[in-house]
């Protein structure tokens, strides 16, 4: 898929980092006129950047040179697509686990004063040919990693996360909830063009689920899949309510106990250290492999105060709550087709109702419970989201699905579940 942030190679942030370890993430920016081609690939802090850096020649400058250059990357791309998957493939899913989140989640929210800013992660490897474009639109922490157990699985779309750094990275004018849906918007306005007859999947976890509403109800007319994760269009309903008054008067010196609050209200601790622990496993080993397994997670847990800092935390309520209340404000606009994936053990917000409502307001939208999870659901064990997304039938490359050429190859995750779940 010749796309916009493939074939128009966009400014890379992260040049004043440390090295430290191998590459898991390409990043690229998206400013609002500058762009710049990046090559000579370099290693910083996890995540795949560009050395060098040349403007790129105006439309008068270009000549025969810029047709010539489409046609190369046309042939790049082409080169580097699957044309089918083979059956029982390997989609990664317990390879990387909620440590991995936090480690690549404190590289990437460091200062590097850009603004909001689209990624691939690497692991992601190569897309389906003719696969539809993914956005992913991320929740409070706006890191772009929630979905980090899926990323090889869901990297057979042309799969780009969307990064909004921390509020003191950011100029004013990145401040406003508006500014994001602008840039989202944008984003998908130009993938349209480029492959008009493909459908464009927002998918949405939380606060990015308000992004991704609001979105589709300003673009009508474009084929949109909408994939909702606990959205956050409930968060004037949030039992929470009562207590974000109190997080801007704490005193800093207490702000170090709030992200061991936020981890226990947002997720399970314990599903989430699950991911990788065999299920087939006598009790007693699997048992000491959780316990393994959580013990070495809980550290990690006060990595919640580098990822959302203070400032960070409360500026980031309030784009929620401006968020939630344009979203809602929209609903009777939104034509595309909506998937809401909701927890029934969220403490953040009140997600099963909420995804009732969606179903009864919208006029396309099918609802999936999934009743032992968390607010953080897709950072949880027991959810295979590509799984999730065929089995809903919500998987497509065109306008109308077609269940011989959208058909995909089951699994290897698949048929364990399969063979544990089902036949035990």
């Amino acid at each position: 898929m010749a796309s916009v942030l493939g074939s128009r190679v966009l400014s890379c942030f992260a040049s004043n980092l440390d090295i430290k370890h191998r590459s898991r993430l390409q990043v690229r920016s998206l400013g609002d006129s500058d762009l710049t081609v990046l090559s000579s690939d370099s290693v910083v802090n996890g995540i795949s950047i560009v050395g060098g850096r040349e403007r790129t020649r105006t439309s008068k400058d270009q000549g025969n040179g810029r047709l010539s250059s489409k046609v190369e990357e046309k042939k790049r791309v082409e080169d580097n697509v699957l044309e089918t998957l083979e059956p029982l493939w390997d989609d990664g899913y317990g390879t990387q686990t909620v440590r991995d989140y936090f480690d690549m989640a404190t590289d990437i929210v460091k200062p590097d004063g850009g603004p909001p800013r689209w990624f691939c992660p690497v692991i992601c490897g190569c897309p389906l040919k003719d696969s539809p474009l993914l956005l992913f639109l991320p929740g409070m922490d706006g890191t772009g990693l929630g979905l980090v157990l899926h990323h090889k699985a869901l990297g057979k779309y042309y799969f780009t996360c969307l990064c909004t750094p921390n509020f003191q990275t950011l100029t004013e004018k990145y401040l406003p909830s508006e500014r994001l849906v602008k840039l989202v918007e944008e984003t998908v306005r130009k993938e349209h063009a480029l492959s008009p007859n493909r459908p464009i999947y927002l998918l949405g976890d939380s606060f990015g689920g308000c992004l991704a509403l609001a979105v589709a109800s300003r673009s009508p007319s474009i084929d949109l899949v909408l994939l909702l994760s606990n959205p956050a269009t409930s968060f004037g309903r949030s039992q929470l309510q009562p207590l974000f008054p109190i997080l801007e008067a704490m005193p800093d010196g207490l702000h170090s106990a709030v992200p061991y609050l936020l981890s226990s209200i947002m997720g399970d601790p314990v599903k989430m250290a699950m991911v990788n622990v065999e299920s087939k496993l006598p009790p007693g080993k699997r048992f000491e492999q959780l316990s393994l397994s959580l013990t070495s997670l809980l550290p990690y847990l006060s990595g919640f105060a580098d990822i959302i800092p203070k400032d960070t935390l409360i500026w980031k309520l309030k784009l929620l709550k401006s968020a939630s209340a344009y979203a809602n404000s929209r609903l009777h606009a939104v034509k595309a087709e909506v998937l809401v994936l909701s927890s029934g053990k969220d403490n953040m917000l009140p997600s099963g109702d909420e995804a009732q409502r969606l179903k009864n307001t919208l006029q396309n939208c099918v609802v999936r419970h999934f009743k032992d999870n968390g607010h953080t659901l897709l950072l949880e064990d027991g959810i295979g989201l590509m799984t999730v997304i065929k089995g809903t039938c919500k998987y497509r490359r065109s306008r109308r699905r077609d269940f011989v050429s959208d058909f995909l190859s089951p699994s290897m995750t698949e048929l364990k579940y399969v063979r544990d779940q089902v036949f035990g």
